[in-house]
């Protein structure tokens, strides 16, 4: 699964290429590629090299490294700037898949204390009356996809207001496609892998089971 890219002419110094990013050692024109894919060009002459005609590239500030949030990012090569390369190119792959996931889809937390939740037809009454698909961290967390949307349940707090747990994965799981039950933590620790650096990693994986 590939979630972004790197395009650069010149060595990636002292960085380890990660396998959820597509690197271009050649140069690619900007509107050219797949726009859900943030994109990090490494080098400023270089960058403005491969889009000679995309004003938006030719009129960018040297000073700001994003161009179109979320979407497309520019870094110093070695050469232009040591520290700054080393540092930066590191940070976008990092932050790649934030830059990816949050946009694409809306979260909503179903805080029982906030939505005023007294039993589990409340709770019922605003989860999506038909779910995607449901992942299940350890019976702690259950986060719900449908259109786009994500809910979380977080049922240790459930537990503590004294909801019946058992009874709100079956109402669920009823309302569900596919329900993907991650009880040992294999499931995260595959993803978590790949993506060590995304905190909201859990949240996600919901989106990426449903691929």
């Amino acid at each position: 699964m590939k979630i972004g890219n790197i395009i650069y002419e010149k060595e990636l110094v002292n960085h380890t290429k990660v396998e959820y990013v597509n690197y271009f050692n050649e140069q690619k024109i900007y509107n050219d590629l797949d726009k859900t894919l943030p994109t990090l060009y490494v080098g400023w002459s270089f960058m403005k090299a491969c889009n000679p005609n995309n004003p938006i590239i030719q009129n960018a500030d040297i000073l700001k490294k994003r161009i179109i949030i979320n979407e497309l990012y520019w870094e110093f090569n070695f050469t232009e700037s040591k520290p700054s390369h080393v540092k930066g190119v590191d940070k976008f792959a990092g932050i790649v898949p934030q830059f990816y996931f949050t946009p694409k889809y809306n979260y909503t937390n179903l805080d029982p204390v906030f939505f005023q939740l007294r039993d589990i037809d409340d709770l019922m009454d605003v989860c999506p009356k038909k779910i995607d698909i449901t992942y299940n961290y350890k019976n702690e967390m259950i986060y719900l996809l449908s259109d786009n949307k994500i809910w979380g349940i977080n049922l240790s707090m459930y537990a503590f207001f004294q909801f019946n747990i058992e009874d709100i994965i079956v109402k669920i799981t009823g309302r569900t496609k596919s329900m993907i039950s991650d009880i040992d933590g294999s499931y995260y620790q595959k993803y978590y892998k790949i993506f060590p650096n995304f905190e909201l990693l859990k949240r996600y994986i919901v989106t990426i089971l449903s691929k």
